[in-house]
């Protein structure tokens, strides 16, 4: 089996285990008043809805370009994130306020055993599913699965954290502290959220930089100028003119070639193309080629 369906079949699997989450997820908030439980259900649906797009994804990712997608299907990777990031922040400022509404109207009283019983089960899911992938993506070495490993690996220690603030409540509670005990699920909520938000945030940051245009920088450009003129040697009869671009992570280069009455026929423009993405491929994995031929 080819590496991008092991990757979409992976990731079907992961999407099974999150539909299954969000469903005990959305159970439990029947049962209890939590505003933990409330915001871990939230993520798993973001999670099952970001999951069908990202199976998507990856099978677009390995498309090549084309006259519509000039710079190729990969742009879409970082777009996915941006949408992810987006939503969790969403999640977690709606978790954040509503926390805050609760310790001031007065939390009401915690069902311990029915939360514990929650994070322990959804725990031992988390960790299930968090080996799966992590043993997919370094048998894969997909990116995609990298950050699905990641996710899995970021809700183990969200349930771990969920348990410990739960038996201290519980702690509180049979010491006769009864009030703060119930502060604890508010407050502890409202740290999770703020603690959820930063990886989102940085995310949001990276893929806004991934997404714009830049320049290629000094050394990048004189390596690829450099090994065009001295690897296809008779482009300097054409008086070439390099254009290089980062979009979206994907490295454009545009060679502007003029007719100084030196013939090029079709078949040599495609032999010039081909070289020269022979030539891209060893440099970078994402890269998009033109030539443009000017009669001076």
């Amino acid at each position: 089996m080819k590496t991008p369906q092991k990757e979409q079949r992976y990731l079907r699997i992961s999407l099974a285990m999150i539909m299954l989450l969000m469903v005990w997820g959305l159970i439990f908030c029947e049962f209890t008043d939590s505003n933990i439980v409330e915001l871990d259900a939230g993520a798993y649906i973001v999670s099952g809805l970001i999951g069908i797009i990202t199976i998507y994804v990856s099978k677009l990712q390995s498309r090549p370009s084309d006259r519509v997608h000039p710079f190729g299907y990969v742009g879409f990777v970082p777009i996915l994130n941006l949408i992810r990031s987006f939503m969790i922040l969403l999640i977690c400022l709606k978790a954040v306020s509503s926390s805050i509404g609760d310790l001031v109207s007065g939390p009401s009283q915690t069902e311990h055993d029915t939360v514990l019983l929650y994070a322990g089960v959804t725990l031992l899911f988390n960790g299930i599913a968090y080996v799966y992938i992590q043993r997919a993506y370094k048998k894969t070495g997909s990116e995609i699965l990298k950050v699905d490993a990641l996710e899995w690996k970021i809700d183990i220690y969200f349930n771990l954290c969920v348990m410990v603030a739960f038996t201290l409540s519980l702690g509180l509670k049979h010491a006769g502290f009864v009030k703060l005990a119930a502060h604890i699920d508010p407050v502890s909520c409202i740290v999770l959220s703020l603690i959820m938000s930063f990886l989102p945030l940085k995310m949001f940051r990276e893929n806004i930089q991934k997404l714009s245009v830049a320049s290629v920088d000094k050394v990048t450009y004189k390596v690829i100028r450099e090994r065009f003129y001295n690897e296809i040697p008779h482009i300097r009869a054409f008086d070439p003119h390099l254009t290089t671009i980062d979009m979206s992570g994907v490295l454009w280069v545009e060679v502007q070639l003029y007719n100084h009455n030196e013939g090029l026929d079709h078949e040599g423009l495609l032999a010039l193309e081909e070289k020269g993405k022979l030539i891209l491929a060893e440099i970078t994995e994402n890269y998009h080629l033109t030539f443009n031929f000017t009669s001076a």
